[in-house]
């Protein structure tokens, strides 16, 4: 509005609104004073100035802001493995940091790996496996100690067993919480079918995917490197193909741990422990012997095989791909409507010094998840790829996209005799 005609208006108002007033008070006239006092209120609005527009406030230009780095960038270079391919690398570096060197050494996948990735493959393999030898190792019959000495061998078994490697130490809360936290539960080829209807019972205590006794996906505090517990035969043997690996057979734990020799052309001798013939609780963890719980698996070092595996004997009883009873004599072998899993080894509450020896066999249903078993895995020499079998394959033409089927070979019907051989195969 212009200021002419403002401030004439102004004038008018003021002018009214006061005579209004001044009547309104003298005749006592209440809606003559109202009407005034109204006046002097839009007299007040038109006196106050008018607003002006708000200036712009000066902003810079916003800032282009750059996209966010791929996990791919997020992860370690691939310059420690030598590998001039970043993806391939940062794959790598993840699959080792799992401890998944057994699958990255698998011919089909080993051959596609720098020298440098696949040296640190095998290191990794060296030093958290310990090489069994191939030859023979005899299987007895629970019934062994009751059967006369001059018919035992009636109860014994000579089986051939292929070399291959065996984990040093059973698998600990920290290695299985990496297998959890990759979403094992979730990948269905890694598990039997015929437990995927199942699956959802495998839970901790919180509902949560994995080991029994855990508590929101999570491994007891202080446990990390204790031997995970908690867990059936089906989950242990999804964790073994998701690192690559496998259960390992009844003839081949118990190779490991009694490390047969032969004497001048006689039977093989075997020792009755890993560290000998006698019985020595301070070197294993049992009954009595100590905290009456799971220990770290590196404890107990004097208890060690003689291709230094640690506690064949005591902390865990450990899980075999062998059914229980496979080397009873049909006639006294136990009939079961559900498939009994073998269970070697003895655990920290283990009381009884015959069950705590390496011949001694238990047994489970593979889907019992118990506080005192656990398990360790192996891997076949034929599964695992070195630079010279890679390069005699590629020098042959092999297909590299061929199927990398998981095995778990086990023992081998070229080891058996007779129709025993069939009763244990089938």
């Amino acid at each position: 509005m212009p200021s002419i005609y403002r401030i004439f208006l102004m004038l008018l108002l003021a002018g009214g609104s006061l005579a209004c007033i001044a009547t309104g008070y003298s005749q006592q006239h209440g809606v003559i004073m109202a009407g005034g006092l109204a006046a002097l209120l839009c007299l007040t609005a038109l006196a106050a100035p008018p607003p002006r527009e708000k200036a712009a406030a000066h902003q810079p230009a916003p800032r282009t802001v750059p996209p966010a780095q791929s996990k791919l960038e997020q992860l370690p270079p691939a310059d420690s493995l030598g590998s001039t391919h970043s993806h391939e690398g940062s794959l790598v570096d993840q699959m080792l940091a799992q401890g998944r060197y057994a699958l990255l050494l698998r011919p089909q996948i080993a051959e596609n790996l720098t020298p440098s990735q696949l040296r640190s493959a095998h290191e990794a393999l060296d030093a958290a496996m310990a090489v069994v030898p191939e030859g023979a190792v005899v299987m007895r019959s629970c019934r062994h100690e009751e059967v006369a000495q001059e018919d035992r061998h009636k109860v014994e078994k000579k089986i051939e067993v292929e070399g291959y490697y065996l984990d040093r130490f059973p698998v600990t809360n920290r290695e299985y919480q990496k297998f959890v936290e990759a979403g094992g539960y979730e990948q269905l080829p890694l598990w039997d079918e015929e437990i995927w209807p199942a699956m959802l019972q495998f839970t901790d205590r919180t509902g949560q995917s994995g080991p029994r006794l855990w508590e929101n996906g999570r491994y007891p505090t202080g446990k990390e490197d204790h031997p995970v517990v908690g867990v059936s035969w089906f989950e242990a043997t999804a964790y073994a193909r998701w690192a690559g690996k496998r259960l390992a057979s009844d003839p081949e734990w118990v190779k490991a741990a009694v490390w047969p020799v032969t004497a001048e052309g006689s039977r093989l001798l075997q020792r009755k422990f890993p560290w000998g013939d006698a019985m020595d609780r301070s070197l294993a963890n049992l009954w009595g012997s100590g905290p009456g719980d799971t220990v770290p698996v590196t404890a107990n070092g004097e208890g060690a095989s003689v291709g230094g595996i640690r506690q064949l004997v005591g902390n865990v009883w450990e899980w075999t791909s062998t059914s229980f009873g496979a080397w009873e004599p049909t006639t006294t072998r136990l009939e079961s409507e559900v498939v009994i899993k073998s269970l070697r080894g003895g655990a920290f509450d283990t009381y009884c010094e015959a069950q705590a020896q390496s011949q001694f066999q238990s047994g489970d249903n593979p889907l019992a998840r118990k506080h005192n078993i656990g398990f360790r895995c192996a891997v076949g020499f034929g599964d695992i790829a070195n630079s010279q079998d890679i390069a005699e394959r590629l020098e042959d033409g092999m297909d590299s996209n061929g199927e990398d089927e998981i095995h778990e070979p086990g023992f081998h019907e070229d080891g058996y005799e007779g129709e025993y051989a069939q009763e244990v195969l089938s």
